[in-house]
């Protein structure tokens, strides 16, 4: 972890652009902490003076609101904590030793009663050839209300059971197969052709990456939950920004120069030679973990302990060393899943769809939680354009 920086009372003061009675004052409502320096004098927390700073420019229009960092809502939910995302109070690296997507699905939408217990919804309706996963996923969903006449139905007590059928349908949609009831990795597992060992490595990938807090996907859906809209649209706000390349799709980017490692490659010069053209490593660090991405240890972990006579498999400890070595940064979630895609031959889209299938459970999640309240999303800007004379 980084160690604060503290600012004195007229470094914080006139950073703030205020006096230091008015300094004092945020102190004292919480919003800038203090710790004790030498003698009686305090120092201030610089991350503290400059969220605050960003969002009083946000207020005045004389500058932009940080888009990142603040709270803006409230969840019970997900907290990311410093050993990873806890599902509501469990923590996610610990439910990925043996539990299935189904079982966090039921804990995360706190469901009493088991919302996979019916049976399988019917498949898409035929989609265009040619589309990817994420392409068909989002012509599905739409066509959700041709499947279910309740399509948009408010009514608490189906909404579970709604989330529980759209979920199953749209892996349908991913891995253009029919909807199953088998667990999610088991359909994911027989659809790629894979090993019991590499089944177990999708079902802990598919719980670790359930829900990871307010991400850009996850807010997206709430606001789409939050003017009522019906569930299958909330998912596609959710896919509607999970498929950028600095989202959804980022596992693509490490998995394409992951593509170009072979376990008897010389790593340190293929990485040397991609930092000297100033390229950077997807799949390297987060930007909301400061240190290590909890998420992709745990994966990792349990790859390598699953494929210990993989080449590939053995070199991934080495090449990590150097990645960090080089580039300053652990591996994150996006490496761990294209180190997965690539151990066990998956299909090129693998790795995203797997991290889709996890995260469509907490974008359901955040859509029935967002239903709760009253509130609708509406956040206001801080214009800095032009003004009229």
């Amino acid at each position: 972890m980084n160690r604060p920086i503290y600012l004195s009372a007229r470094e914080a003061a006139a950073e703030l652009g205020v006096q230091p009675a008015t300094l004092y004052a945020y102190v004292s409502r919480g919003l800038i902490s203090s710790v004790a320096g030498h003698g009686k004098k305090r120092r201030y927390d610089a991350a503290d003076v400059r969220r605050l700073k960003g969002r009083r420019a946000a207020e005045d229009h004389t500058g932009s609101r940080p888009l990142t960092g603040d709270p803006v809502l409230e969840t019970e939910l997900t907290l990311i904590s410093d050993n990873g995302p806890v599902y509501r109070g469990k923590l996610a690296s610990d439910l990925a030793e043996t539990s299935t997507l189904e079982t966090v699905a039921t804990l995360l939408w706190r469901s009493d009663a088991d919302p996979f217990a019916e049976k399988a919804p019917k498949g898409p309706p035929d989609l265009p050839q040619g589309l990817g996963p994420l392409d068909r996923l989002m012509m599905a969903l739409a066509a959700w209300p041709l499947q279910d006449k309740a399509a948009y139905t408010q009514a608490p007590k189906l909404l579970q059971t709604k989330g529980a059928a759209l979920l199953r349908y749209s892996v349908a949609a991913m891995l253009d197969t029919d909807p199953v009831s088998v667990p999610i990795h088991t359909q994911i597992a027989e659809a790629y052709g894979v090993s019991t060992g590499a089944k177990n490595v999708i079902r802990a990938a598919l719980v670790l990456c359930a829900d990871h807090e307010l991400n850009t996907s996850a807010f997206a859906a709430r606001c789409a939950a939050s003017t009522r809209a019906p569930l299958h649209a909330a998912l596609l706000s959710g896919i509607g920004a999970f498929m950028g390349p600095r989202h959804g799709v980022a596992p693509d980017r490490a998995a394409a120069w992951l593509a170009g490692i072979e376990p008897d490659s010389d790593i340190e010069t293929i990485l040397s030679d991609r930092l000297s053209r100033g390229e950077p490593l997807p799949g390297f660090g987060h930007s909301v973990y400061q240190g290590r991405d909890p998420r992709a240890d745990c994966l990792l972990d349990l790859l390598l302990e699953s494929e210990t006579g993989n080449p590939f498999v053995a070199a991934l400890p080495g090449l990590i060393e150097v990645a960090q070595d080089l580039f300053g940064q652990p591996p994150n979630i996006d490496f761990a899943l294209a180190a997965v895609q690539r151990t066990y031959g998956l299909p090129k889209d693998a790795a995203k769809t797997i991290f889709c299938t996890g995260r469509m459970v907490g974008w359901i999640a955040h859509t029935l939680e967002q239903y709760a309240s009253p509130e609708k999303i509406r956040p206001r800007a801080a214009y800095v354009g032009e003004r009229p004379e």
